[in-house]
């Protein structure tokens, strides 16, 4: 491929993946938390009686360079009752100061991760019915609360 083609096309590709994320902000319906910035995407599986909600966050890499997270949050439960809940992932809070990013880039990562599990049935019976945990599996990384 010759300059006078390849120019024009490394320009249209700039161009593109420069306004991405505002065209993708603009149009962006999807469900928030708050662990995850940005919007997440979706998924329903299961339908009567046992299901999970699943919400998958990918905005780290729709925001380039700026606030995002990459994770999931996904929520079990039979018929009105909630019985698993898991939040895990990582969020990022952007590039900030370059000159403090390049010097430690992990700084500006935390980890997300909560857990609950609640088993209704045994509510009654005296025996430990729920369980909940937000201490991270990962060390050497900050933990974000959510």
């Amino acid at each position: 491929m010759n300059a006078a083609t390849r120019a024009p096309l490394t320009l249209a590709v700039i161009l593109v993946v420069a306004t991405a994320p505002v065209a993708a902000a603009a149009a962006a319906t999807g469900p928030t938390s708050p662990c995850f910035p940005g919007e997440g995407h979706q998924f329903d599986i299961g339908g009567e009686g046992a299901g999970i909600d699943l919400v998958v966050f990918l905005s780290v890499f729709e925001n380039l360079g700026g606030e995002g997270g990459f994770g999931m949050e996904a929520s079990g439960s039979v018929g009105n009752d909630s019985i698993v809940q898991l939040r895990a992932g990582v969020a990022f809070d952007g590039v900030g100061p370059a000159a403090a990013f390049l010097s430690n880039p992990f700084s500006r990562f935390s980890v997300v991760y909560d857990y609950s599990m609640n088993l209704p049935m045994f509510a009654d019976s005296g025996v430990e019915s729920s369980y909940e945990d937000d201490g991270s599996p990962v060390s050497g990384l900050e933990t974000k609360s959510c």
